[in-house]
């Protein structure tokens, strides 16, 4: 069944406190655009554009500190097809130079001027080649099919793949996370979902007081925190967050019950396409020993509290100002569920949101309850 997830540990602006950085995106263009010749440069909190003219483009922008944006073309859109984005990340003013061929698409492009940007791509390029070529290896060692779940060896060469990949993202990180680049906790969050938590620590521990200091190395912080305490058997420590009204609630008050904690947020498409699926499920188990709860992991408050006016869910809304999506739960992604047993323990975790309905969260609780969604 098909999984619908959006992640949340992106690359949002780290606004650090020595003030606006300015840039200045120069792009060299090989290809024919056919007449579609737009280029946008956008994050979540800001677009911009500029026209590809004799295969040159400049756009020119201000950010209140470390962040990044991605580059899409309006070529792609035309013909309607995928693309790779081309990430420009930044720490300070200065200018990058991408180029690329918009025949062949986003994915031949190259970055090179800004350190931080020129690294970023670097990064990312290695760590693409990684995957091939544990795959190869995998094949290698164990046959040609090895990793076809029909072989006899499916298992063991998968083991292999993984095991190699995460040797080989360490390596990769060891070269690459610069006591003071703040682009450094960006590529140790890139591994968090598969380095083992003491290594991702012992990472964080290289980095200079100046980068812990940023928002990046901060989410990097609560994510640690949130691997060594959000997992099957856990008891959830106390927390409190306030609700659409401002009124601080703790989760202390949900106990006795169980809790379905949902991670969304306003900008999550599938997060609110699950909403009417929920309300259903919801509706069948008031009244026994259960309770949603949303916690927003929206950082524009505004548009958290005027999605749950639109939302109107007949269960409690909070909203994360304290980062214990991260800190307490490891939501790296969104809609992220947890389960949680009228002691506090966590029973159960779901990721995504499947379309059809009927999945494992779903099977869970009507297992619990002795009903049928």
């Amino acid at each position: 069944m098909m999984r619908i997830i959006y992640t949340a540990v992106g690359l949002l602006a780290a606004q650090l406190a020595f003030g606006q950085v300015k840039i200045k995106v120069i792009g060299h263009v090989t290809g024919d655009t056919e007449g579609h010749n737009k280029v946008y440069i956008a994050n979540r909190m800001a677009t911009d554009s500029a026209v590809i003219k004799d295969g040159r483009f400049e756009v020119e922008f201000e950010d209140q500190g470390v962040g990044s944006r991605s580059i899409s073309i309006e070529y792609d859109r035309a013909k309607r097809r995928m693309y790779s984005p081309l990430v420009v990340f930044y720490d300070q003013s200065g200018t990058v130079e991408v180029e690329f061929d918009v025949v062949k698409g986003l994915s031949s492009g190259k970055v090179k001027g800004l350190e931080s940007a020129a690294a970023y791509y670097n990064y990312n390029q290695e760590k693409s080649k990684i995957f091939m070529a544990a795959f190869s290896a995998a094949k290698a060692k164990y046959g040609e099919d090895a990793l076809k779940k029909e072989s006899a060896h499916f298992d063991e060469a998968t083991s292999f793949k993984d095991e190699l990949m995460v040797r080989l993202n360490d390596s990769l990180l060891n070269i690459f996370v610069k006591a003071d680049a703040m682009v450094s906790p960006v590529f140790i969050l890139s591994q968090a979902s598969s380095l083992p938590v003491d290594r991702l620590e012992a990472y964080y521990n290289r980095l200079s007081e100046r980068v812990k200091a940023g928002d990046d190395a901060q989410s990097l912080y609560a994510r640690i925190q949130g691997l060594r305490n959000a997992y099957i058997g856990a008891v959830v420590k106390d927390f409190q967050l306030p609700d659409q009204h401002g009124k601080a609630q703790s989760f202390e008050q949900f106990k006795g019950k169980y809790v379905l904690l949902d991670f969304w947020a306003s900008w999550c498409s599938p997060c609110r396409a699950s909403f009417p699926r929920v309300r259903e499920v919801y509706s069948k188990l008031q009244g026994k020993s259960f309770e949603i709860v949303n916690v927003s992991i929206d950082q524009n408050k505004q548009a958290w509290l005027k999605a749950v006016g639109e939302e109107s869910n007949p269960w409690p809304q909070l909203y994360d100002d304290s980062k214990i999506s991260s800190a307490l739960f490891n939501v790296s992604a969104v809609p992220t569920c947890y389960l949680i047993d009228p002691s506090g323990k966590i029973i159960m975790k779901e990721i995504g949101f499947d379309p059809k309905g009927g999945g494992e969260m779903e099977k869970k609780l009507e297992e619990i309850f002795k009903v049928k969604f």
